[in-house]
């Protein structure tokens, strides 16, 4: 098997990620199989393993990126100086619009994929689960620091918030 240079590896993973992310939105995580991924990719399977050791840890890997690119979206609306009621209205617009833009965010959590990727990564989505829900207590607590927000339950708020998430995420099969 021959060996990489840096360069090399980060094309390879970089490709990997985004014909991953292609593949994963248009057939889900079940039908898209690691053939199909090095097919698009160019590279040899033996490849695909020295990257990642399955597609479902590929699909973390893109969730987490997902996740960081939401971050510095709403990182951005914290730094502005909007008045409470503002800054809460701007957050849940910026929050569902980013997710009803984002076809990959979409599809994990409407197809079973969040369940399938827990089943198979249990101990990476348990971690990636309490940081997600360590970010919402951290900017809920700076939202209360503010006065934007009572003094409450951060988990509660947090949890609160992820149900309005979900419940627009499943709005068409809510009605």
């Amino acid at each position: 098997m021959p060996k990489f240079t840096e360069q090399e590896k980060e094309h390879i993973h970089q490709s990997l990620m985004e014909k991953g992310r292609e593949l994963f939105i248009q057939y889900g995580l079940a039908k898209t199989s690691i053939d199909d991924i090095i097919q698009a990719c160019g590279i040899a399977k033996g490849s695909f393993y020295k990257f990642f050791q399955s597609k479902e840890e590929l699909y973390f890997e893109i969730l987490k990126n997902e996740e960081e690119v939401r971050e510095t979206v709403l990182n951005e609306l914290f730094r502005e100086n909007l008045p409470p009621k503002e800054l809460l209205t701007s957050f849940f617009h910026t929050s569902f619009k980013f997710v009803e833009d984002n076809p990959f965010l979409q599809r994990v959590f409407q197809n079973d994929e969040h369940e399938r990727l827990t089943r198979k990564l249990p101990q990476q989505m348990m971690e990636f689960t309490k940081w997600q829900t360590q970010r919402g207590i951290d900017a809920i607590q700076i939202l209360m620091e503010r006065g934007v927000l009572p003094q409450e339950n951060p988990k509660v708020i947090v949890g609160v918030i992820q149900a309005i998430m979900m419940l627009r995420l499943h709005k068409e099969e809510i009605g």
